[in-house]
């Protein structure tokens, strides 16, 4: 695991007036820039631009917290937009696999599948043996539901239900049974899944003297329902950001899992306006950014150039050109960029 940098108070430039101001100052800041405004409100006069949900993201490295962005990005943008946002101006060396923490949900760039065979075994608890026809092609094992129509989701759901076990499905009061057949769309069975969650014990006990059956039956339930989240809700990177963020929403950000990268962001605030940069294709636009902080040339004391290669603290590992020509581990050098990634794997800004 990485450690805490021993940098952490750093400046940053303002996009708009140029100025430097400490890490802690900059929201303020752009709240008040002058030169902001202007921008601001160009964009809103100019009638071909069309205005939208914007929100505004605090983003750093969670161990190098010196490594620091304010960006904007409209919400209805996906969370793929974010990623490859991050992947382009932070941390993409080898095309290593990512994913977005948020609200306790992992949502990657390769989601599990689900189908309720697999479902309706994992919560029996079974362990029957799944015999598989080599014949057939994996993919035709596991049904999708992505493009299913409300009448056939409920449909699914229904036919998850019949399959099981007389006593298992008994467990699930018949009032809920219904409610689960209704036609629904994909986002509002995930609205009424995560409601009846939340209505529930947050803690059941099967090792209870009293009321044993009624707490099997309320682990039965929570873990139906549960399943039914999993299969339900979109856990790719294809969810809009205004489903899944809220202002004052802290969430993280994960690249590589064997070296991984770790950032912290935050949605500080929305507004209703237009991408500052006015393209379709690069829509997230940097408010302000960390000055590069100064590391010094472990045998110097001049500013580095250089980083040996590795997982660990930078300015422990960190060199001169001259110093570096001369170190056992020139062959593995790196160049010092601003990054939270800066030398990890093979990054080189």
């Amino acid at each position: 695991m990485a450690t805490q940098s021993k940098t952490v108070t750093t400046t940053g430039i303002c996009k708009y007036c140029k100025g430097e101001f400490d890490k802690a100052k900059m929201t303020q800041h752009l709240k008040h820039c002058k030169e902001r405004a202007v921008a601001i409100a160009a964009g809103v006069g100019d009638g071909a631009k069309q205005k939208r949900r914007l929100f505004h993201i605090l983003a750093e490295g969670r161990y190098n917290p010196q490594y620091w962005m304010h960006l904007e990005i409209p919400a209805p943008e996906l969370l793929f937009t974010l990623d490859r946002f991050l992947r382009d101006v932070w941390v993409e060396c080898c095309g290593h696999l990512s994913a977005f923490e948020i609200g306790g949900i992992s949502y990657s760039d390769e989601p599990e599948d689900f189908s309720f065979e697999i479902v309706g075994a994992e919560v029996q608890g079974e362990e029957d043996e799944v015999v598989e026809d080599e014949d057939e092609d994996e993919d035709e094992d596991e049904e999708e539901y992505e493009d299913l129509s409300p009448e056939e989701l409920a449909e699914e759901i229904g036919k998850f239900l019949d399959e099981e076990p007389p006593e298992m499905r008994n467990m699930i009061p018949g009032e809920l049974q219904v409610e689960l057949r209704k036609p629904r769309s994909r986002d509002d069975l995930v609205a009424f899944l995560k409601e009846r969650l939340n209505s529930m014990p947050k803690r059941i006990s099967l090792f209870t003297s009293e009321n044993v059956e009624e707490q099997r039956s309320l682990y039965f339930q929570k873990s139906t329902l549960k399943f039914l989240l999993d299969m339900a809700e979109d856990r790719s990177l294809d969810v809009p950001l205004e489903k899944v963020l809220k202002v004052g929403q802290k969430f993280t950000y994960e690249y590589d899992f064997g070296s991984t990268t770790e950032l912290n962001l935050r949605v500080l605030s929305e507004r209703d306006g237009v991408v500052q940069e006015g393209e379709e294709d690069d829509p997230v636009t940097i408010l302000a950014i960390n000055v590069p902080p100064v590391i010094l040339c472990k045998v110097c004391g001049k500013p580095a150039t250089k980083v040996a290669g590795g997982y660990y603290n930078v300015e422990e590992n960190a060199y001169c050109n001259k110093c570096a020509r001369r170190s056992e581990d020139a062959d593995m050098m790196l160049p010092v960029v601003n990054s939270p990634r800066v030398g990890v794997c093979g990054y080189t800004g």
